[in-house]
């Protein structure tokens, strides 16, 4: 694969992850079911009830690691993308890929908590979670931004301007 095939299929999924990271924190992830209680929860809205229920700190540690961390690494890879080309910063670029790549391992830990809780949460009339639309693009967000960073590679940085 050129350079350039991994360049425009990196701008075109930092896009696509933007689109995608409106529906994946309005659209509801789960709907949680307890006492014949039915409550759709979008991704801020677990952090709500997390924080309700007086977890504040691991409500905050939801909030940094669901809503905060995915929209920086979008922001981060758009600003490698913007300087593409550019001799300026190259050390700080190549350091914000590599630690792009290093969360990148964690980024679908969300995800698979949400996996978990819905094979676990069943408990027949007194208790159910389920699945939401939500959790695909959210899913799709964390994708987006794993994939875009796997394809711009830190040689890229590193290569001399064209005139």
């Amino acid at each position: 694969m050129t350079d350039a095939t991994r360049l425009e299929l990196s701008r075109a999924l930092v896009v696509a992850g933007l689109i995608l990271y409106i529906p994946a924190n309005t659209v509801p992830v789960m709907v949680m079911t307890v006492a014949g209680e039915v409550a759709p929860l979008t991704v801020m809205g677990g952090v709500q009830e997390l924080y309700d229920s007086g977890l504040a700190p691991v409500a905050g540690i939801v909030f940094v690691a669901s809503i905060v961390i995915p929209f920086l690494k979008l922001i981060s890879m758009s600003w490698l993308l913007l300087m593409h080309g550019s001799p300026d910063l190259r050390r700080q670029r190549t350091t914000t890929l590599r630690v792009l790549h290093q969360i990148g391992t964690w980024s679908m830990i969300d995800i698979f908590l949400l996996a978990v809780l819905v094979a676990v949460g069943q408990l027949g009339i007194l208790a159910s979670v389920q699945a939401k639309a939500g959790g695909m693009f959210f899913a799709s967000v964390l994708l987006c931004s794993l994939f875009a960073a796997d394809f711009y590679q830190a040689r890229m940085i590193w290569q001399p301007t064209r005139p």
